[in-house]
């Protein structure tokens, strides 16, 4: 009797200090001001930060709706989803509209909602597709938790999502609410691909006859493709693609490789974006590169062979949320970087931001964090028909952002380029087509050294190697910030570049 009372002051005390860090982790900071912010980065200069729209209750998921767009609506329309009240909201011509544009509580048992996605052939049929959060009667006949990941599919009639249905209930039920997020995609051959929660279950993520912590792949009825991994194994679920998934927070495919890339969060560090493998185990929990919220490791070691590394990963947890890579004109020098939200960084409110890693053949080669000064839960990031980025701010009065070139710091950089032909350099625009100006100045040091300090310490026979150096990248001679890599960049170009650098000493 005495170690059962024992026992269970235990487990008072254990689900009391879990009561704070779930407040903490749903903690809204103070609401976002009108703006505009203005913001440098390394990159891409000076941005500006403006409020497209606010007022929608916490924020999820975000489309925009192709083919209405017009010289009163210049953005289309556009559908979000609020997680809580299970609505869908419509912003058109300018303004949030007050009346909900759908319920989804209303016709499902939705505990949560979460994402919506266009269906491939959204302009003939009209097809939305929403991952939310199922609740039944606990088995046992209690009033607890009990609940799975489910599809839903809606069309959307121009005005409203109608005819409402389920489409796939996950085998994933459980009685806990933890990591219960869950983001979907379709892929480019039409199959949809989503997340379920690991449920704070243990063994079930490292099973094959559970969808708990699983990425699963369905077609749009919500039957399984013949070609998922595990489609004709005995006593394996159809459904999975990958198992050993945390709770997956978004996807995106590589512009380049066609890859599926996966983020999840982690526990207190440990947030990752995976590269997915059909049939890959990434390792929850038995692998990690976080901690238990008590502090404790979960493993000795973070990789162990027969799972998948990540291809990115956060400690401590920045908690990730959303993620787009960047494939427009309008940030040229941002072009395949990979955005990632953050909602609060080693559980500090009032710490979200975005992040942007940039990559090459071999891997990640730098990160930048940016818009912090704002304090919020970025929720989301998108890039809009107008190749800017929306950023969705979660918080009950929710905002999305509007991200663009600061026309003023435009300006700037005119008075640079003007400063660069008094100096005798004939082609300007080979500068302004790279991201030089960023981190260089002519006549004194900024981020990397001045262009008359290379011109005073290379003779003409260092061309290759500096060359070499704006095509490749490099760590550099002065012990300043790593060279930026410029792919996109010819020889030739390069080389006329450098030309011009090193003839300054002869003006």
């Amino acid at each position: 009797m005495k170690n059962l009372i024992i026992g269970s002051r235990l487990f008072v005390f254990s689900i009391l200090s879990v009561i704070p860090l779930i407040s903490l982790a749903q903690f809204f900071p103070a609401p976002l001001g009108n703006g505009p912010w203005s913001f440098d980065t390394f990159e891409q200069g000076n941005l500006e930060v403006s409020v497209v729209t606010r007022g929608i209750n916490e924020p999820i998921g975000m489309v925009f709706i192709p083919g209405t767009a017009s010289e009163t609506n210049t953005l289309g329309d556009i559908l979000v989803t609020e997680r809580r009240t299970g609505f869908v909201r419509l912003y058109r011509n300018g303004e949030l509209i007050t009346e909900p544009a759908g319920d989804l509580k209303s016709v499902l048992s939705l505990q949560q909602l979460f994402d919506l996605n266009l269906h491939p052939q959204f302009e003939d049929n009209g097809l939305l597709y929403f991952t939310w959060v199922k609740q039944d009667v606990h088995p046992d006949g209690s009033d607890g938790l009990w609940l799975t990941t489910a599809v839903a599919r809606g069309r959307w009639d121009g005005d409203r999502v109608v005819d409402i249905e389920e489409v796939f209930e996950a085998d994933a039920w459980a009685s806990h609410i933890g990591g219960a997020s869950t983001r979907g995609m379709f892929l480019p051959d039409g199959t949809y691909i989503f997340g379920s929660s690991h449920r704070l279950e243990r063994e079930a993520p490292q099973r094959l006859d559970s969808h708990i912590g699983k990425t699963l792949r369905i077609n749009d009825d919500g039957t399984a493709p013949p070609d998922n991994p595990f489609y004709a194994n005995e006593g394996v679920l159809p459904e999975i693609f990958s198992w050993g998934n945390r709770s997956v927070m978004d996807f995106a495919v590589h512009p380049d490789t066609g890859a599926v890339w996966e983020l999840e969060n982690g526990p207190q560090g440990g947030d990752e974006v995976n590269i997915l493998r059909p049939g890959g185990n990434y390792g929850w929990p038995e692998v990690t590169y976080g901690r238990d919220y008590d502090g404790t490791h979960f493993n000795d070691i973070p990789w162990v062979e027969g799972t998948e590394r990540p291809e990115v990963f956060w400690v401590p947890s920045i908690t990730v949320a959303g993620m787009t890579f960047y494939t427009g004109d309008a940030f040229p020098n941002w072009k395949n970087n990979l955005f990632v939200t953050s909602m609060m960084v080693g559980r500090i409110a009032g710490t979200g931001h975005l992040e942007r890693v940039v990559f090459n053949e071999n891997g990640e080669t730098r990160r930048e964090s940016m818009f912090s000064e704002l304090g919020q839960r970025i929720r989301y990031v998108t890039q809009g028909p107008d190749d800017l980025l929306y950023m969705v701010v979660d918080h009950s009065d929710g905002v999305i952002l509007k991200i663009a070139p600061n026309a003023s710091a435009a300006q700037e950089l005119e008075t640079l380029h003007l400063d660069l032909t008094q100096l005798g350099l004939s082609t300007p625009e080979l500068f302004s087509s790279s991201d030089c100006l960023v981190c260089h100045k002519v006549n004194e040091g900024f981020v990397g050294p001045s262009f008359i300090d290379i011109a005073a310490k290379y003779e003409a026979d260092a061309m290759t190697m500096l060359v070499d150096s704006i095509l490749s990248g490099g760590v550099g001679n002065w012990g300043d910030v790593q060279m930026t890599p410029h792919p996109n960049l010819t020889t030739s170009d390069a080389r006329a570049m450098v030309d011009q650098i090193l003839g300054l000493t002869n003006q």
